[in-house]
């Protein structure tokens, strides 16, 4: 059996998955397999998986129905059998030594949990980041971060680091944990119940994973009505409080959570590109009805 499942999504993605899955094979830690899910792709993808399985018996394709990427990461989840599980998303891709130092650390650390830097693709340039200051701030001296820093970095996005791709984890700690399907932003909804399972993590600086940023995806300008805008701040808000509940059973000081989550709430985010000023208004007016509402709820907790 292989040390390490690595984790494809596919949908769509013809123009970039043979980047993406020529860069696993190109690996100097050879000891993986690959589980390939096809969500129901409607260009070449499916053909371009089939194709790599032909050619390497350690790719695995699982084709179904569309249910969008939660339900393609319950998939690979439920599939895997390997000791340690690493996620690449399919229009991404990694550099040549991106396992081998994920595995090493985690073999030299115990860690549940590995992560690392990434480097950002777009139109052409890439960018990086001083991952060594952004870490050390919060490291320990064995380069740990405790669960409440990576749990803040959900809401905050201070260490930067990536959801579900970018690192290594600990097969185990996913014992019973799923995305929510239908559900906006699986990463965040669910990758704060594994940090705070894991006994240790720990982040190194290198940028071995490539994130690639496409025009025109959600995330980059394609919320455009303030009902759409409404629809994915309030899916963050209920991910929010449940990642505040969890926080609280775990007893960690919740306070800095809910200023990170306020912090979120704002017309400058994401959310709200390509609103036209009249939506920016409105949306602004629902945002601060929503901080009241949350605010008297704290209160009353406390």
């Amino acid at each position: 059996m292989a040390k390490v499942s690595i984790g494809v999504p596919v949908y769509n993605v013809a123009e970039y998955l043979p980047q993406c899955l020529d860069s696993i094979l190109n690996q100097t830690f050879q000891d993986f397999e690959v589980i390939l899910v096809d969500d129901g792709s409607t260009d070449n993808s499916f053909k371009i998986c089939q194709e790599y399985v032909a050619k390497d018996s350690r790719f695995r394709l699982i084709h179904q129905k569309n249910k969008g990427i939660a339900g393609v990461r319950n998939t690979i989840i439920k599939n895997v059998k390997t000791e340690y599980i690493a996620w690449v998303d399919s229009d991404d891709w990694i550099e040549e030594n991106y396992l081998k130092l994920l595995v090493d650390t985690q073999e030299k650390t115990d860690a549940d949990m590995v992560t690392m830097g990434h480097k950002v693709y777009q139109d052409g340039t890439v960018y990086i980041a001083n991952y060594a200051e952004r870490f050390g701030k919060y490291q320990n001296s064995e380069g740990a971060i405790p669960a409440k820093y990576m749990i803040e970095d959900l809401i905050r996005f201070n260490l930067m680091l990536p959801a579900y791709w970018g690192g290594i984890d600990r097969t185990s700690i996913y014992k019973g944990v799923f995305c929510k399907e239908g559900y906006n932003h699986e990463d965040i909804s669910s990758r704060h119940k594994l940090y705070l399972r894991a006994n240790k993590i720990i982040a190194i600086p290198d940028m071995l994973y490539v994130y690639r940023v496409r025009s025109g995806s959600m995330s980059n300008g394609g919320i455009h009505t303030f009902e759409k805008a409404k629809e994915v701040l309030s899916t963050f808000i209920m991910t929010y409080r449940e990642i505040i509940y969890l926080a609280e059973l775990a007893n960690l000081h919740v306070d800095m959570y809910y200023e990170a989550m306020f912090d979120k709430m704002n017309v400058n985010e994401w959310y709200a590109w390509g609103l036209n000023d009249e939506d920016k208004d409105t949306l602004g007016k629902y945002i601060e009805d929503c901080k009241e509402k949350i605010n008297k709820f704290r209160i009353q907790k406390n």
